[in-house]
């Protein structure tokens, strides 16, 4: 059961990898780089200065902080656990893999780091602008999908990296959200509306 699912998870792989062109390789390339999103970070930033203020502001960093260093860290860590191989470095598919840039990433993927954290601070952002529509919300997983997407793309992941790099993500954003709310309670007598 097992060995056929890592055949089927191989082979979305494969196909996903496949299907692609100049024009997307370079835009894969820059959606995997996490600069590129500067601006639209700093967007979210003032939305989050504007619907909180400035002395929640820097509480609400501090914990984006921490959920980053926990879904970095736990991804990192199982990466090392685990020891499963890109598919840039698994040698049974590897001279089928579509690479960009000569890029590799490191010798071990499961699971992926970019999923994880997109994921987390989408869940998290999600849950900070509930007052919003849910169509602007939804554009944070938009960004997290496509960010995932590029990591496939650039094979340097398989969907399974992937997914549960989502999981383990919207986990962590969730979790954070409830300290947020703990804290909140404490501190300012409140809670975020959901």
């Amino acid at each position: 059961m097992l060995e056929q699912l890592e055949l089927l998870d191989r082979h979305l792989f494969l196909a996903i990898n496949a299907c692609h062109c100049p024009i997307m390789d370079i835009v894969m390339w820059y959606v995997s780089e996490t600069w590129v999103f500067t601006p639209l970070f700093a967007y979210w930033l003032i939305m989050v200065y504007k619907r909180y203020g400035s002395r929640k502001l820097f509480i609400l960093l501090g914990f984006l902080g921490l959920m980053i260093i926990l879904t970095d860290q736990t991804a990192n860590r199982t990466k090392h656990a685990i020891k499963r191989y890109r598919p840039t470095h698994n040698l049974e598919i590897q001279s089928q893999v579509h690479i960009v840039n000569a890029y590799k990433g490191g010798q071990y993927g499961f699971f992926s780091g970019h999923s994880t954290n997109s994921f987390g601070i989408a869940m998290l952002l999600f849950l900070l602008f509930s007052k919003e529509s849910f169509w602007f919300r939804s554009g944070f997983f938009a960004w997290a999908g496509l960010t995932a997407y590029s990591r496939m793309y650039l094979g340097v992941h398989y969907p399974s990296d992937i997914f549960v790099g989502l999981i383990v993500g919207l986990f962590w954003g969730w979790m954070i959200y409830l300290l947020i709310q703990f804290t909140f309670k404490k501190r300012f007598h409140e809670t975020i509306e959901v």
